[in-house]
């Protein structure tokens, strides 16, 4: 039964009698409220209801609310089971505007009621195999569809096409295929610089003009100014190229991706010109009937999804228009733009805040959208993309059973289509169908399927992410250790190692997962025992997305199952446990020891290095914050050249990707930092030099930067952002062009920052929208290039702790 919910006069919403207990503990709710259902005489208090006043009738009528499984009727089951034809007629009639709702819905079921799925638990919908042999597409062609679609674009469409400087040409030839294998799995020219690198090069070279190569430049470049610079030049380029219509269509979505906020007033102009762009592709060819897939999936699923949430209706009718031999694309792009409108209706509140208006037009566009989605699926049941958004469609208007009957249509198409997968995780979740238990159930269904040739067994390690993320774990902490999950973990990264027709280059990837994963678990000696089958090299991105700094786990691992064992995991406790003085104790004893290994002693010394320095940042004194020599013992160098000069002020190099060095001393979030930096060269008149703060990984957004800069979009400016991203504080400022002093604190949670002694922030709250957080805690130096090289010095950098207040 659920509850109309009154206060002070104002209606609430409708609830369920879970909701409603949910919100009284919580105390969002004081208990005097009024509610009322239908078959309750008068309104009554909240706490009478919770406390069994109200006696539920069987006949009462049931409103609906969103992400509630409509309750059957038997009567109207059997006209389901009698026909479809017969139930309109026979519902008029029946009293009450929400059963006559729910009585659509259900017919819109597509018979479900009938199937053994209507009325499966989660567990059972979790638990239910998954046949291994399954999917009319194979993996292998699913992957070589959708790469030849791209090879046909943009490589073809380069060399039959392309504005091909000898100069460059070559260059430009091993970027688009590298570009295209780094996609898709293919193995790549090691001979050639990293994609990042190799676009940046081509970007600058003026004898590379041609629009498919900067567009495919912009795209790879993490920076959103260089990115959206190179996507401008390339549609100016287009304009009077001979290339096809698809790729510029593909330019316009990805500057749309990445454009700036401040210049959001484009995106109508841009979305008129890709319609534009989107009907000639279908005239000149460069798109064609066999293509119905990649178009679908990329404009539901990948680069163009925004536009087409925008664009939904026109781009529809634009397929449409083209006819039989694109008619599931029509149908399947009909469905996903009802689906866009059923969110619209309702909006994007909790149940509560939806209005009974918003619940009517949710379920009727839902419903519009599934009659859509079931037409294409029934003209191409060989393709995944319909069967997968019903799941989506499935989890608004219907139950875990049913979206179980669709995640198995869509693999009967494609086992490892991994939208399926995704969307049947959210649905067993708390919030909406499920449980933690029916999570991890749904793990071990995917890990169960053992096709290590695919990555759906690796669906039980994000089964388990997506329980720690239920959990509310503290960063960094993991379940991994757990006894129900561990022998879980170890069947999933030993099958993908035994797997024959995965190539060495992923078999040594999952060997440093695998590794990870034991160290974090603490299985210290099976973390080894996979270091040892790579030579302990292990790859430097494996090492970030964890919550964790693991810059020191190969010397960790060595200390902790080295001679020295015992003696280091008992250091190692003292340390964790704040201990400081006991830890120094021990680690000076261990480097005495004559049978450590040498990692083991690099671990050691790291270890008394970073400990030495808390305890005298425990006393609050100011402390000096550099590397004291070339070795960066207790300091992790992820991007940049550095080097400690003689007078003991360090020296970065570093070219387009900027540079990131942290210390490895657990800072604490309180703490105040002073010093200077000297601007040594640049090749333009551009330079950045600053602090990152947080646990800084490039290839992770949580954490902060702060940065004196100047460039050609910004001029002279500070900032304080999330990552280097557009998320920030921002302060104008003349810097000086050779040298900068800085002081900054960070304390309370607020950040204050003065430069050359002109205060540019005084206790301001972090970005807002920022998703970063100081814990764990690192403080080291870092910024940013835009298309330039430079060398900073930095200089007399100290810095102590605060108390928090």
């Amino acid at each position: 039964m659920y509850y109309h919910l009154h206060r002070g006069g104002q209606p609430l919403g409708i609830f369920s009698l879970k909701e409603l207990n949910g919100l009284r503990s919580a105390g969002e709710l004081d208990g005097c409220e009024l509610v009322w259902a239908p078959g309750m005489e008068q309104w009554k208090s909240l706490d009478s209801v919770l406390q069994g006043g109200v006696q539920e009738s069987a006949g009462s009528l049931q409103p609906e609310v969103p992400r509630k499984k409509p309750q059957p009727v038997p009567v109207l089951v059997a006209l389901v089971i009698v026909g479809f034809l017969l139930l309109g007629a026979i519902v008029a009639g029946v009293v009450g505007y929400h059963v006559l709702s729910s009585a659509v819905r259900q017919a819109e079921l597509l018979g479900n009621k009938t199937s053994p799925f209507a009325e499966m638990s989660a567990l059972e919908a979790a638990t239910k195999p998954v046949q291994p042999n399954v999917g009319i597409t194979s993996p292998q062609m699913a992957l070589k569809m959708s790469r030849d679609f791209c090879i046909r674009q943009y490589l073809d469409g380069y060399k039959l096409r392309g504005e091909r400087n000898p100069e460059s040409d070559a260059l430009a030839l091993g970027f688009l295929q590298n570009q295209i294998a780094s996609d898709y799995g293919i193995t790549l020219d090691t001979k050639l610089l990293p994609l990042n690198d190799l676009a940046t090069q081509l970007a600058k070279d003026t004898n590379c003009t041609d629009p498919i190569v900067l567009a495919m430049a912009g795209k790879v470049d993490p920076e959103l100014h260089d990115a959206t610079r190179r996507l401008d030049r390339a549609l100016t380029g287009f304009q009077h190229s001979k290339h096809l219509a698809y790729p510029k269509l593909f330019a316009i979505l990805e500057l749309e991706r990445k454009i700036l906020q401040e210049q959001q007033n484009r995106i109508p102009v841009l979305d008129a010109q890709a319609l534009q762009y989107l009907k000639e592709s279908f005239a000149d060819g460069s798109l064609k009937p066999d293509d119905q897939l990649q178009i679908g999936e990329g404009l539901i699923l990948g680069t163009g999804a925004k536009f087409f949430n925008r664009n939904g209706k026109a781009i529809t009718q634009i397929v449409r228009d083209q006819g039989k031999p694109y008619q599931w694309l029509a149908l399947t792009l009909e469905g996903e733009s009802e689906i866009g409108e059923a969110w619209k209706e309702r909006g994007g509140g909790f149940s509560y805040t939806v209005t009974d208006v918003g619940i009517d037009g949710f379920y009727r566009h839902l419903a519009l959208a599934r009659k859509a989605l079931v037409l294409a699926w029934k003209v191409r049941p060989d393709l995944p993309l319909a069967p997968c958004r019903l799941i989506y469609v499935s989890l608004g208007d219907s139950g875990i059973g049913e979206m179980r009957l669709w995640f198995d249509r869509t693999m009967v198409a494609q086992i490892n289509y991994s939208n399926a997968w995704s969307d049947m995780r959210w649905g067993l979740r708390p919030r909406w169908y499920g449980d933690i238990n029916s999570m991890l159930a749904f793990g071990l269904t995917a890990l169960n399927t053992k096709r290590f040739d695919t990555d759906v067994p690796r669906g039980y390690f994000e089964s388990v992410k997506d329980v720690e993320d239920e959990m509310d774990l503290p960063r960094g902490q993991h379940i991994y250790g757990r006894e129900d999950i561990w022998p879980h973990l170890q069947e999933l990264y030993e099958g993908y190692i035994a797997e024959p027709s995965v190539s060495e280059y992923d078999r040594i990837g999952w060997r440093n997962a695998y590794a990870i994963v034991a160290f974090i678990a603490g299985k210290y000696e099976v973390a080894r025992k996979q270091l040892e089958a790579i030579n302990w090299q292990m790859r430097p991105f494996a090492l970030t997305g964890w919550g964790l700094d693991l810059s020191l786990m190969p010397q960790e691992v060595a200390a902790r199952t080295g001679a020295d064992s015992n003696a280091v995991n008992a250091a190692e406790s003292l340390s964790q446990s704040g201990d400081i003085a006991g830890a120094l104790k021990s680690y000076t004893a261990l480097e005495a020891s004559t049978s450590s290994d040498a990692m083991t002693h690099s671990f050691v010394q790291d270890r008394l290095a970073t400990l030495g320095l808390e305890q005298r940042l425990r006393a609050g004194e100011w402390v000096d914050f550099l590397p004291s020599d070339n070795n960066f013992i207790g300091w992790h160098v992820a991007i940049g050249k550095c080097e400690v000069l003689p007078d003991g002020s360090l020296q970065v190099s570093s070219n387009e990707g900027g540079h990131i060095l942290y210390s490895r001393v657990r800072i604490g979030t309180d703490f105040e930092v002073r010093g200077q930096f000297d601007v040594v060269s640049s090749t333009s008149n551009a330079f950045q030099g600053g602090l990152v703060m947080g646990l800084p990984q490039f290839e992770t957004y949580n954490w902060y930067g702060f940065r004196m800069k100047r460039n050609s979009d910004e001029g002279d400016v500070v900032t304080f952002s999330e990552h280097w991203s557009q998320r920030q504080l921002l302060a104008p400022i003349s810097l000086d062009s050779r040298t900068n002093t800085f002081t900054f604190r960070f304390q309370n949670g607020l950040v204050s920052a003065t430069v050359d002694g002109r205060e540019v922030f005084h206790d301001v709250e972090p970005p807002e929208g920022s998703t970063a957080t100081m814990i764990p805690c690192y403080l080291g130096l870092g910024a940013f290039n835009h298309e330039n090289s430079s060398v900073i010095r930095y200089r007399n950098i100290q810095v102590r702790k605060l108390p928090s207040l």
